[in-house]
């Protein structure tokens, strides 16, 4: 009797190991790369031109308004606020306007400062949210 080899041989099984060391890597890279803060929505009410209907018309007088006035000026690294007229450091801004909601304000109006950085417009929306205030606005100017 004749004998054929069998050209095609002994199937070789493929090792794990590396597979699965390649798939570890690759988890704690997507891991290590991900961010886990928790991101908190910001509601805010753009504000846009548009009138008044009478009954906003009249409202009552003795309610004070809060307004936020960003301002840069040229040559200085961080910009000022003014709180209904009078400036206020970063740092006190949240007292301040808790002060005048319990004065009787429900709602602020916020003009950031044009070219102003995003952090410093976040930071003051979030010290507005986080206050005693019931609304703020966001004015954009153009």
């Amino acid at each position: 009797m004749m004998s054929i080899p069998n050209p095609v041989g002994k199937r070789r099984r493929i090792p794990l190991t590396p597979l699965i060391d390649v798939i570890f890597i690759l988890i704690m890279f997507f891991l290590l790369s991900s961010s886990f803060g928790v991101w908190r929505p910001l509601d805010i009410l753009l504000g846009n031109a548009q009138t008044m209907t009478p009954a906003q018309a009249k409202a009552p007088a003795d309610v004070p308004s809060v307004f936020i006035v960003m301002r840069q000026r040229p040559g200085a690294e961080e910009p000022t606020l003014n709180v209904n007229g009078a400036a206020i450091a970063f740092e006190d801004l949240s007292r301040e306007l808790d002060r005048l909601a319990g004065l009787g304000a429900e709602t602020a109006v916020f003009v950031p400062a044009r070219g102003a950085e995003f952090q410093d417009v976040v930071t003051i929306l979030d010290e507005a949210r986080t206050s005693r205030l019931r609304k703020i606005s966001l004015h954009l100017g153009r």
